[in-house]
């Protein structure tokens, strides 16, 4: 019994002992716990190496932060905004509990913060030309450079693609710059930003001040180019209202000469398909009758495809290559019989079409206001025929038919042929209805390859296309 009681009794005692380190253990914990709630987290704020102040929570100050950027990028026109408050630091100072004042910190952040946007920057040839509000703006600007070289282009494209002889054709257009052109993103203060407009000036300009001269007694055109040593051409660009060369004393005329800082280079890659003439080939027959001729045979026209480089600047032509030549088709020429029957001398009376597979251009009659005194013709065969037996009273250069070939055919009828390339009778000689006389050109008034036949009787112009059926 004595054993049994001792032992109880040191369980009890355990018991009491463990039950008084429990509650010693909780009263420390709890302490601790209520200091640490007791301390505030205190942070340093630190710009440019230098202390500001102790503020309670770094995401105070980053909050105004992003708060003033959005301030100032809607006063600078929606600019990407920075500043030397990217520099900030923050340094936990909580064990040191100083001073503490977020309101003091955000008033002298105030007082230092440096705005700066960031912009696009553009480069030529690795100088700056100016400063815009971003790469977009820049791009965009760039392209306006452009664009009268690509209006141009357009109306040069409408005009070649209205060729008789093309039958098909594709153009592809590479535009760029001959010098070197850079768009850098850049920091800067926002008054360096400029307008899309004024650096668009400067450099189609060159930012070159404009030139004024008054027209003084005795002035002409060549004279005021010579006095400042520029091109008449120049006058003319400058001043659309000058008409006929006049000018009058005292008008101002603008003499600038503009000096843009980019040049536009184009590349045009043109691939076409074209009708290749089918050609003539003459045979003598002496079974037919003089100046009569038949076609033997029908020619057809080739077709080839041919691919063309141009390199212009500034709209002028640097370089025109033939990169490819393909012929799709051959030509097949058309076989002609002529006759050499009777010794021509004495027309018949009847015409023939001096042009094989002639078309009409332009009628005889009133053209643009005055007579026109003959019927223009145009044909892929550039041959010249005699309408008519005949002999050669004229061969030469006559005031604006150019080259001109006129046939007395010694029956009160004469025919005139003008604006040819080239003659192939001389004056007095005697030709057969048929014969080739000459090419066909553009020599003289003449605004394009054609013929210019005329019909004369008894001195007097009368309608071709009464006398000769096409």
């Amino acid at each position: 019994m004595k054993d049994g009681g001792r032992a109880g009794i040191k369980t009890q005692g355990v018991i009491q002992w463990l039950l008084a380190f429990t509650v010693i253990v909780a009263v420390l914990v709890s302490g601790r716990l209520f200091v640490k709630a007791q301390v505030t987290t205190r942070y340093d704020v630190f710009l440019d190496d230098q202390l500001l102040g102790t503020v309670s929570d770094p995401e105070l100050v980053k909050r105004w932060k992003i708060s003033k950027y959005a301030e100032y990028s809607l006063q600078y026109d929606g600019s990407r905004v920075t500043s030397n408050l990217e520099e900030l630091r923050f340094v936990d100072n909580t064990a040191f509990q100083g001073a503490l004042d977020n309101d003091a910190v955000l008033a002298e952040l105030n007082n230092k913060i440096m705005i700066a946007v960031f912009a696009a920057e553009i480069r030529i040839d690795g100088n700056t030309v100016g400063v815009v509000k971003d790469t977009e703006d820049a791009a965009s600007l760039l392209e306006r450079v452009k664009v009268p070289y690509m209006e141009k282009r357009k109306e040069a494209s409408t005009l070649s693609a209205a060729s008789a002889n093309v039958v098909n054709a594709e153009m592809t257009t590479a535009y760029g710059f001959v010098q070197d052109v850079q768009v850098a993103e850049t920091v800067t203060a926002p008054g360096k930003i400029e307008s899309a407009e004024t650096v668009l000036n400067r450099i189609i300009t060159g930012d070159v001040k404009p030139v004024e001269y008054k027209v003084e007694k005795g002035d002409c055109i060549s004279i005021i180019a010579q006095k400042f040593g520029i091109a008449p051409q120049v006058i003319y660009d400058n001043n659309p209202s000058i008409k006929n060369d006049l000018i009058k004393i005292g008008e101002t005329l603008n003499l600038t000469v503009l000096q843009p800082l980019l040049a536009v280079k184009t590349v045009e890659t043109r691939t076409e398909e074209v009708k290749v003439p089918s050609g003539i080939v003459y045979e003598k027959d002496s079974e037919l009758k003089s100046g009569v001729i038949q076609i033997k045979s029908q020619g057809k026209p080739g077709l080839k495809k041919v691919t063309y480089e141009t390199v212009k600047v500034n709209g002028q032509t640097e370089e025109m290559n033939t990169l490819n030549e393909t012929m799709l088709e051959e030509p097949v020429q058309t076989v002609v019989r002529q006759g050499t029957k009777v010794i021509p001398g004495v027309g018949t009376g009847t015409f023939a079409s001096p042009v094989l597979r002639a078309k009409i251009t332009s009628e005889f009659g009133l053209r643009w206001g005055t007579n026109h005194n003959g019927t223009d013709l145009v044909s892929e065969q550039r041959a010249i025929l005699a309408s008519d037996h005949g002999k050669v009273v004229f061969a030469g250069v006559k005031s604006g038919y150019g080259n001109c070939i006129i046939i007395d055919h010694q029956n009160g009828f004469e025919t005139l042929y003008g604006h040819l390339s080239k003659l192939d009778v001389r004056k007095g000689e005697t030709v057969s209805k048929g014969e080739k006389i000459g090419t066909m050109g553009s020599t003289g008034n003449a605004t394009g390859v054609h013929l210019h036949f005329e019909i004369i009787k008894s001195g007097e112009q009368q309608n071709p296309m009464k006398y000769v059926r096409l």
